[in-house]
């Protein structure tokens, strides 16, 4: 009996030496931060951030969506947070991080992140393929509400002179910090408060066309349709293969353009500019082929002179007309 109990205390003592020290732990994982360093209250700490951008990539108004590549840094006093490891992307979703270690700033935590992540954005497409767009980077805490942690924007926020987005020119903004108000609690009911409040450190980009290159690129083919369509009426009202042929295929190609707009565009109830000039260009087309028929009566009613004059009045008031409702157009949607 007296060996039993001499073997089990030996197994309690190997298995204490053993297991290891809990506050030990929480030391070591701590030393590195600024125990002695004053806050702004109990319970509040000031949280200084800033941005380093440099990538934007796969900027896609269809998907609505964008991936941004950079670095955020973090400076904070208090060795109760981590603000390194607890911060999330409140717009989009982070694909890959890069891990961190905390140094000691002239008296501050300081702490760098590499991010690489999706970011999500509602693209406003009505000027397409003439529009600016005022994208952001939105960082918020996932653990801690405002009561306990707020953003303040640090110096450096940047944007990488290499940053390069096809058809646009990239502007990085001022960044901010907020407070964002969820309207819920979480299901969390000992809190008492029916909405969840967290501080919000935001970094606008614009990207803004510099440029009438995307809509040439776009609607050339328009353009040459609506071209042919009036060189139709050079070709007498009766030689029929030539003179509907030309108008027709106008039609056609100008119809398949309307497919490869909606390709790059989202899902939308706004005609876009886009859409818009395309459906003159088809409405221009639709109505040389009309003329095209008047005209042919004109001549099986003998009535040859008139059908020329009126192809040559065509050409110029149906031209004129197309250009004046693009005119009108443009104006009226980049006013």
């Amino acid at each position: 009996m007296w060996f039993r109990r001499l073997l089990a205390c030996l197994l309690v003592w190997v298995a204490a030496l053993g297991l290891p020290s809990t506050g030990g732990a929480q030391s070591d994982g701590a030393s590195s931060l600024v125990d002695g360093a004053a806050t702004l209250g109990d319970t509040l700490t000031e949280v200084q951030t800033g941005i380093y951008v440099l990538r934007l990539t796969n900027v896609s108004p269809r998907d609505g969506s964008f991936d941004a590549d950079f670095w955020i840094w973090f400076r904070w006093q208090g060795a109760g947070v981590r603000p390194d490891q607890t911060f999330e992307l409140a717009n989009g979703v982070i694909s890959n991080r890069s891990d961190t270690d905390v140094l000691n700033d002239n008296g501050y935590n300081y702490a760098a992140v590499r991010v690489q992540g999706t970011i999500y954005h509602d693209f406003d497409v009505r000027k397409f393929p003439l529009d600016d767009h005022l994208l952001s980077i939105e960082i918020e805490d996932a653990e801690l509400e405002a009561s306990h942690l707020i953003y303040m924007p640090d110096a450096g926020t940047e944007l990488d002179p290499k940053v390069d987005v096809a058809g646009w020119q990239v502007v990085l903004g001022r960044p901010a910090t907020d407070i964002h108000a969820y309207p819920t609690n979480y299901g969390y009911q000992s809190s008492g408060e029916t909405e969840a409040k967290y501080s919000r450190f935001s970094v606008p980009i614009s990207l803004e066309r510099t440029s009438v290159a995307p809509l040439f690129k776009l609607f050339w083919i328009s353009l040459l349709s609506v071209v042919l369509g009036l060189l139709a009426f050079k070709v007498k009202s009766d030689d029929l293969d030539a003179r509907f042929g030309m108008g027709v295929g106008s039609i056609f190609a100008a119809s398949a353009n309307a497919f490869v707009i909606s390709d790059s565009l989202p899902e939308t109830t706004n005609i876009t500019l886009a859409e818009q000039i395309n459906l003159i260009a088809v409405g221009a087309i639709f109505l040389t082929v009309f003329i095209s028929i008047w005209s042919l009566r004109l001549r099986y009613a003998g009535r040859d002179e008139a059908s020329v004059s009126l192809d040559n009045w065509s050409l110029v008031v149906v031209a004129v007309a197309y250009l004046a409702l693009n005119a009108l157009v443009m104006l009226l949607n980049l006013a």
